[in-house]
């Protein structure tokens, strides 16, 4: 009876029919993961990107799907201040992205945000510098200004705070600079709430 059933599995497995079901497993936890961002619960995001990122790691998913569920895993992981998984994750989102040859810009805005969140101003000031030169290389001032300031003024007080005053001013006129030329720009959006959920974690 063991033979058998380890013959069907074998025999499901190659057949392809085991990576379609992770693919859809893997969307499945997705979707349920930015339904429970949507109502603020970063805990249940987590556990269903925790399982979108295994699904898709199993059903050899395209870079592009697993760069996003590991994008989303870091975000909810950081919130529940599980930073070092946290970083690993998003790092893990940026390096597919790269392999894509796609801008990791993202991916590096919320490695910027989280090590802010934690103190870690020279590694923040180091992701907000990368950040800053794909948001040129990608032309996103144009569509994002807002964010592109925001961007700046991040990337500013980490200098500050590592008594790089200096090159702090250049950064912070900058974002002055674009806000000004863009005073009808919208939000560009919620920041994630990175540490706001440590008792949940």
């Amino acid at each position: 009876m063991k033979s058998l059933v380890l013959a069907i599995l074998t025999a499901f497995i190659v057949s392809g029919c085991a990576s379609a079901l992770n693919i859809q497993n893997a969307e499945n936890h997705a979707q349920a993961g930015y339904v429970a961002q949507s109502r603020g619960d970063w805990q249940n995001s987590m556990r269903q990107f925790a399982q979108a990122v295994v699904n898709a790691d199993l059903g050899d998913a395209d870079s592009q799907g697993k760069s996003v569920v590991n994008y989303e895993y870091g975000r909810s992981l950081g919130v529940l201040c599980k930073y070092e998984d946290a970083e690993k994750y998003l790092l893990r989102s940026k390096e597919l992205k790269e392999q894509l040859g796609q801008s990791p810009y993202l991916a590096l805005y919320e490695l910027g945000l989280l090590n802010e969140t934690q103190g870690k101003y020279t590694a923040a000031a180091i992701y907000f510098a990368q950040l800053i030169s794909e948001m040129k290389k990608e032309g996103l001032q144009s569509r994002y200004p807002l964010g592109v300031a925001d961007a700046y003024e991040r990337y500013a007080t980490a200098l500050e705070k590592t008594g790089k005053t200096a090159e702090a001013s250049i950064q912070h006129k900058e974002a002055s600079a674009i806000r000004s030329a863009n005073p009808d720009a919208k939000p560009f959006g919620a920041l994630t709430p990175y540490g706001t959920q440590c008792a949940n974690s």
